[in-house]
């Protein structure tokens, strides 16, 4: 899924003041058309939402074709596929690919936290001790320029870049902040922990390989935890048959998870043996995307478990990937998706059950009051079973 959130931070791509040599225009048209033309071909609409596609290319290709850098470039590729409005239609550049993958060896940045909602980027998180922390930055704060144009998703800082960024806070009052990279602390992908009264909270990242192999370790190995709280909050998604595993971990049978629709539907089943009958809530806000929304959703659908917190990303469709020319990544939507009972969430997101939304305060000083209240919700649950009591629960591609 494009990132909805920003965690490094992200800069202005400046127009090119000249066209670039024919060699290089050659290869962004390439580069471009290779792009347009796999949406044309893979995108699970065949009628692209209604889109004219070739007046579409005809639009975005002069500032493609005349991009100095693989960032420009990208960025009118991605212009183009934001046509679609669709969380799973996006590239990404070499470049970015590269940064990736160094920053999932020891991350750096500015150290903050940010999502765009209504159009605005807020600051979600700041990191103690960080640059942005350092400079003043506060959570709630609104993020609207960064080196003096908007903000761009598509463009990273990592170790000792710098940039100055306009903020204004919840008053009005504007904030400038000039900041360096620097290596931060990273935090691991995969939390436990137990709390009071034997509930185990266990917060993942992402569906990936292995991911349904630790919550049964965890489980398996907790000292009679009484109930089980899985925090998707920070959980952007993954892979369907990671999903597929861990939703087998709840629910007995092979229930249909998710529906996948293209030309034809193709169901997603749960799969393996359940470990946890008992008691059990999920964690979830504007972060949780993707595989994460549908696990989500299942469950609650079901009544299998209680969702608490905030309102999904909506992001919620099949993307494969795909190469193009020159070393970069294409994300093209074949499929769309539907719950087990039918609802798109794609562009709409979940709304939890119990809604709970931290006060500006709250979120500022660390207090959590959608973890209190699955806290709550579980030992309910737990009370009204009786002591190893059951939930009943009713009858691919990264997400």
């Amino acid at each position: 899924m494009r990132a909805a959130c920003i965690a490094l931070m992200l800069a202005l791509a400046f127009p090119a003041s000249a066209a670039p040599p024919p060699e290089v225009q050659a290869r962004n048209v390439r580069v471009f058309d290779k792009a347009w033309s796999l949406v044309a071909r893979r995108y699970w609409d065949r009628d692209l939402h209604g889109l004219d596609w070739a007046a579409e290319r005809a639009r975005f290709l002069p500032a493609a074709r005349d991009a100095e850098g693989s960032h420009a470039l990208y960025a009118a590729i991605n212009a183009m596929l934001d046509r679609l409005g669709d969380s799973h239609v996006y590239a990404v550049s070499p470049e970015r690919r590269a940064f990736s993958r160094a920053a999932g060896e020891g991350e750096s940045g500015f150290g903050f936290d940010a999502y765009e909602a209504d159009g605005r980027w807020v600051i979600r998180a700041v990191e103690a001790g960080g640059p942005a922390a350092r400079a003043g930055m506060q959570i709630g704060w609104t993020l609207l320029a960064v080196n003096g144009g908007p903000v761009n998703v598509d463009s990273h800082f990592g170790d000792s870049d710098m940039a100055t960024l306009l903020l204004s806070d919840e008053t009005g009052k504007r904030h400038t902040l000039r900041l360096t990279g620097e290596p931060l602390s990273p935090r691991p992908s995969r939390r436990a922990r137990m709390l009071p009264g034997g509930v185990l909270l266990l917060a993942f990242d992402q569906f990936a390989p292995g991911d349904d192999r630790w919550l049964r370790r965890e489980i398996t190995e907790a000292s009679e935890p009484s109930a089980i709280i899985l925090d998707l909050r920070e959980n952007e998604g993954g892979e369907a048959e990671v999903l597929d595993r861990i939703a087998g971990l709840f629910v007995a049978g092979r229930q249909v998870v998710l529906r996948l629709n293209a030309r034809t539907e193709r169901r997603e089943r749960s799969s393996g043996d359940v470990i946890w009958p008992g008691p059990l809530a999920l964690l979830i806000g504007p972060r949780t995307a993707s595989a994460a929304e549908a696990l989500a959703a299942f469950l609650d659908e079901t009544g299998r478990a209680q969702t608490v917190g905030e309102r999904t990303a909506g992001a919620l469709t099949a993307g494969v990937e795909h190469r193009l020319p020159d070393g970069g990544r294409l994300t093209v939507a074949e499929y769309d998706i539907r719950t087990p009972a039918g609802t798109r969430l794609e562009g709409v997101g979940l709304t939890p059950r119990h809604v709970v939304k931290p006060t500006l305060a709250q979120a500022r000083s660390g207090v959590d009051p959608a973890l209190a209240k699955a806290v709550a919700v579980v030992r309910a649950d737990r009370r009204d079973q009786g002591a190893g009591g059951v939930i009943s629960s009713s009858p691919p591609n990264a997400l």
